[in-house]
């Protein structure tokens, strides 16, 4: 996650300044074809936006509660909003409770499935001394938050400011998922996103309904996954994952519980380039990226949704939708049968500072910037 005003503290966090060298004739994987992840093919125009609210400081997050047909966004700093029509509510505020930087804040909210009727909703943010935590709280039915969580579900120490991570979403399985980042600094220097005993460079899940709930391991092998999405439909996740030097990749996976979790390569490969003197774990599947593109196009992906509303269904359907934090770049790719990726498209509309691509009750688009508007997408215009 990227904020406009420290895109140059960023790029230095992420280590675009050092280098990496390939490996010799001695590395096991210098036999390895990877398949090849699509890259840009052309510009499109599939849609336009319009903006719909100015004014927010550095949001991380819009989308809506089920039930309800307000908008809630997050703000970095730590503000919970909810804007119901013009009015807007701050709905929680835990700026005394954590620390804010270019990566770490208010940084995840997931609305549990039945929130209509159950009022829980879950909280990632990072804490004063910068580690994660991940709470449940309740919504009052005036549409504010009960300040005291119910429980807190997980305490993880971060070494580093960077690569925090920060999506939470519920999945078809009625879990809890949370994407997590390696631990920050530049190469994964710990080498925690391949150490299976480790949630960092993860994207784990948990049962909310457990009265201990235990954080499993999903996928490792990421850098830092800014913004996942469940394709309900398929059952795969779509992961936006942070590049190091050069290459910016989108995976998408297929969760199979009975296997070993799946492994992105990182911090082995970024996309399909070798990184020497890094190990990969061999338990799990490795899995190439779908798509890439380099620094030349931006430096910060932000991933997307699989789109399935209704009002764009004739330009965008079944089309994944994902773009860029440092440029305000928006691409469209659609899946193929395969497992893989094709047809990517530059979008004309751009979104600049995006954070976060969610969308509505209806599954229509909409876009947080950090430089502090909303936007949806609407019909092109010609």
């Amino acid at each position: 996650m990227r904020t406009a005003v420290l895109i140059a503290a960023i790029i230095v966090a992420a280590g675009l300044a050092v280098g990496y060298v390939a490996l010799g004739g001695s590395d096991p994987f210098d036999d390895i074809e990877p398949d090849k992840p699509a890259t840009e093919s052309g510009r499109a125009h599939h849609f336009d936006v319009e903006k719909i609210a100015t004014g927010l400081n550095r949001p991380t997050w819009v989308g809506q509660a089920p039930g309800d047909d307000a908008l809630w966004v997050l703000e970095q700093p730590g503000r919970v909003v909810r804007i119901d029509g013009g009015r807007r509510t701050t709905a929680l505020d835990l700026g005394d409770q954590l620390r804010l930087g270019a990566e770490q804040g208010l940084l995840g909210i997931a609305f549990h499935p039945d929130f209509a009727t159950d009022r829980r909703l879950y909280l990632h943010w990072s804490d004063r001394r910068g580690d994660t935590r991940v709470a449940e709280f309740e919504a009052r039915r005036d549409g504010t938050i009960e300040p005291q969580p119910l429980r807190q579900l997980l305490f993880l120490d971060q070494p580093e400011e960077n690569h925090n991570g920060g999506q939470l979403l519920f999945g078809p399985d009625g879990r809890l998922y949370l994407g997590l980042g390696d631990g920050g600094g530049a190469f994964d220097p710990r080498r925690t996103a391949q150490d299976q005993d480790n949630l960092l460079g993860k994207i784990v899940a948990t049962d909310v309904e457990a009265a201990r709930p235990e954080w499993q391991v999903v996928l490792s092998g990421l850098r830092n996954p800014w913004r996942f999405s469940f394709d309900v439909a398929l059952g795969e996740l779509w992961i936006g994952d942070v590049g190091q030097d050069d290459v910016e990749e989108i995976d998408r996976v297929l969760p199979e519980p009975d296997e070993p979790p799946k492994n992105l390569g990182w911090s082995a490969f970024e996309g399909t380039d070798r990184f020497g003197g890094h190990d990969l774990d061999d338990t799990g599947e490795l899995v190439w990226p779908v798509a890439t593109y380099t620094h030349d196009d931006g430096c910060s992906v932000t991933g997307g949704v699989v789109y399935a509303g209704s009002q764009l269904e004739s330009a965008l359907g079944r089309r994944y939708v994902y773009g860029d934090f440092c440029s305000g770049a928006v691409w469209t790719l659609l899946g193929t049968p395969d497992g893989r990726a094709t047809d990517v498209r530059r979008e004309q509309a751009t979104v600049p500072g995006l954070t976060h691509i969610g969308t509505d009750a209806d599954g229509e688009l909409l876009f947080a910037s950090g430089t502090g508007a909303l936007y949806r997408a609407v019909p092109a215009r010609s």
